[in-house]
């Protein structure tokens, strides 16, 4: 079995879907952005070769790559406060292709794992839409794993999906070291009864994974998202889209503070 990932003080967040256009990156987006503000030194590890979460943040977060200079930090050199790095094809060439293969991505995630966390509060981690030896290491990473769900008829299909991935993840990291994962409803059209129905037959059937704050579909994240800014520093009311986010992150932070106690 693997060793234990946890003990570590920086939190790692990962955001993952193996769809596209899903919210992966806006959400994301919005984690850091909220914990900068919060003070929180905050690296972003961009694994889409889109690079689109490093796009969003290049404003506040200064890009860095390849994500191999995480540990290259000379000696009592202070990194950014806030950090992205992209670039990250190079991360892992593995495959996952058999146990002692994960054992190996599990090493490297440890070593990348007590590198960063020499430096920063939180890592967040935005991960391709596909499956890949770069996602078992964000998996494998993880102290709270947060899926973003459109409720409709690819739901099912996408949360067995990532439930597979999650599962492989937990074989690398050992019996009782299971990670933690939170479904996020995004881009909820609140009139739709399919949609409601879909949110609760997932809620029944996970109960504990489901986030109990949804975010609606609304013209503002699109708009942030074109600006590359937090919803909330859009100049016109954004009071139907801003809390609700922020409740949702808030909720995805907390989770990741308990499970990494």
């Amino acid at each position: 079995m693997a060793q234990p990932l946890k003990g570590f003080s920086m939190r790692t967040i990962v955001v993952t879907n193996e769809r596209g256009g899903i919210g992966k990156t806006t959400l994301t987006c919005h984690i850091a952005w909220h914990l900068a503000e919060q003070g929180k030194r905050v690296v972003v590890l961009d694994l889409d070769k889109q690079c689109h979460s490093a796009g969003m943040l290049k404003a506040e977060f200064e890009q860095i790559g390849p994500v191999q200079s995480i540990l290259d930090f000379a000696p009592g050199e202070e990194p950014p406060a806030l950090a992205c790095f992209k670039n990250t094809r190079q991360v892992v060439e593995l495959t996952t292709d058999g146990p002692q293969q994960g054992q190996h991505i599990a090493a490297y995630v440890r070593a990348i794992r007590a590198g960063l966390a020499k430096h920063y509060d939180y890592c967040v981690i935005d991960t391709a839409p596909a499956w890949d030896g770069r996602n078992l290491m964000a998996l494998i990473a993880s102290d709270y794993v947060a899926v973003p769900l459109d409720p409709d008829k690819t739901a099912r299909q996408s949360l067995n999906e990532i439930s597979q991935s999650i599962s492989l993840a937990n074989k690398v990291r050992g019996e009782g070291n299971e990670t933690r994962f939170g479904i996020v409803f995004n881009r909820v059209q609140t009139t739709s009864e399919v949609s409601k129905m879909l949110m609760e037959r997932i809620g029944q059937a996970l109960p504990a994974n489901v986030v109990p704050h949804t975010i609606p579909h609304r013209e503002h994240m699109r708009e942030a998202a074109l600006l590359e800014i937090p919803v909330w520093r859009l100049a016109k009311d954004t009071r139907r889209s801003a809390p609700v986010l922020r409740e949702v992150v808030s909720y995805i932070v907390d989770q990741a503070e308990r499970e990494a106690a």
